[in-house]
């Protein structure tokens, strides 16, 4: 069999360059812009205690479309996923709030360390020296946000919904029904085409 001549072997050797490029590509593309995944679910009916106090009814009427994001506020340094996707949550709050969308966090550290359900005290063996209810408050404050950030102590609710990394993000409609779930860090735009979606498009622009 006659071998490949040289003009051959280099035409398979870009040929196999450029695909490996587009494999690498594709693979980069994933990892920054999570896919959404449309899991044929509901919101449980759950309530759960606020950091700035009270509680907070996930199902709360009058009902309104949600966009629910698990975060981890431990450690809190400016390059962690969750304090990255805080701001881009701010944003949607400030731009879809008017037109009834709620934006609603969840702190699920607990969740994310494999730690013991924590009871809320600085000192509680179950929780690390460095998080308790106090410091979840304290990080509502210094995250300057204008929504809600729960407190998922036991990890019932991010259990219930089947959330494995932080951040965890939800689009849920205003009848309770998960619509879009991106795991990992979510870009605005991908966030806010889906919001769009959901609320009947972009407002529009007035000549």
């Amino acid at each position: 069999m006659p071998q490949a001549t040289a003009p051959h072997k280099e035409r398979r050797w870009a040929c196999a360059c450029v695909l490996l490029i587009l494999v690498m590509t594709l693979f980069a593309a994933c990892r920054s812009n999570p896919v959404s995944e449309r899991p044929i679910s509901t919101l449980p009916d759950l309530t759960l205690p606020d950091a700035r106090g009270g509680a907070f009814h996930l199902r709360s009427q009058p009902a309104q479309p949600l966009l629910l994001a698990f975060l981890q506020t431990v450690p809190d340094t400016s390059d962690t996923p969750s304090r990255s996707q805080v701001v881009f949550l701010a944003s949607m709050a400030k731009q879809y709030g008017p037109r009834g969308l709620r934006v609603v966090a969840v702190d699920a550290t607990t969740m994310v360390l494999g730690l013991p359900p924590a009871r809320g005290a600085s000192g509680d063996r179950s929780s690390p020296p460095e998080w308790s209810n106090d410091s979840v408050r304290n990080t509502s404050y210094d995250w300057q946000l204008r929504f809600p950030l729960l407190i998922d102590r036991d990890g019932n609710l991010a259990r219930k919904l089947e959330v494995d990394r932080v951040p965890t993000t939800f689009l849920i409609s205003a009848q309770g029904r998960i619509l879009h779930r991106w795991r990992g860090f979510t870009r605005p735009a991908v966030l806010a085409q889906a919001i769009e979606e959901l609320l009947g498009g972009p407002l529009a622009k007035t000549p």
